[in-house]
């Protein structure tokens, strides 16, 4: 799911938006400082904030997430002969 689902679920047309709505100020500053200090992280980064925010304050799951996890742990146990 992109970010761009995720905010439209949460009624937000843009994540910062969301972010700002949903963090404090020193949240805020140590979330700019991470993304100035590693500039190419900060897609994945921000997509995992707007995800902690859209389930803790929206009740948004990863339903795709969840299955490819389940998925996994299915196969493992194939694997391990279980």
């Amino acid at each position: 799911m992109t970010v761009e689902d995720i905010l439209e679920f949460c009624g937000y047309k843009t994540a910062s938006d969301l972010l700002i709505d949903h963090m404090s100020a020193e949240e805020l500053k140590y979330m700019f400082e991470d993304l100035v200090n590693g500039p190419d992280d900060a897609k994945d980064f921000v997509q995992e904030e707007v995800e902690r925010i859209a389930s803790e304050y929206f009740e948004w799951v990863d339903w795709q997430k969840l299955q490819d996890d389940a998925d996994e742990a299915a196969y493992q146990r194939y694997r391990d002969g279980d």
